[in-house]
């Protein structure tokens, strides 16, 4: 079975496909969906069935000057969604601004 089909079930149908299919797993009542995804997905690669699936390398985080360039493009697109009264328009920009400043906020504290 396909990681993407795993996740598109409940975490009940998981229990139930681990305990049925691979009784190797041990602890599968306890577990969260993610941790059952990847104990099936572990339990496959030990027993042959699946190929072993590379881990990618972790994405670079964002730094602060390219967040902050992002601010003044979305500051220009809330000004023109203000000229032209979108409502809606403005709400989703000012929205994704707060995330923006939320990560710079993050970066500073770390650093």
């Amino acid at each position: 079975m396909e990681r993407a089909d795993l996740e598109k079930m409940t975490a009940t149908k998981l229990r139930e496909y681990a305990m049925e299919k691979h009784p190797g797993i041990q602890g599968v009542s306890g577990m969260k969906k993610e941790d059952l995804i990847e104990a099936i997905i572990v339990e496959e690669v030990k027993l042959g069935l699946r190929p072993k699936e590379p881990r990618g390398a972790a994405p670079a985080p964002p730094k602060a000057g390219d967040l902050k360039a992002k601010i003044r493009g979305l500051r220009a697109d809330r000004d023109k969604a203000l000229a032209g009264k979108d409502r809606k328009t403005l709400k989703a920009i000012r929205t994704k601004m707060k995330r923006v400043k939320r990560q710079i906020r993050k970066l500073k504290k770390v650093s």
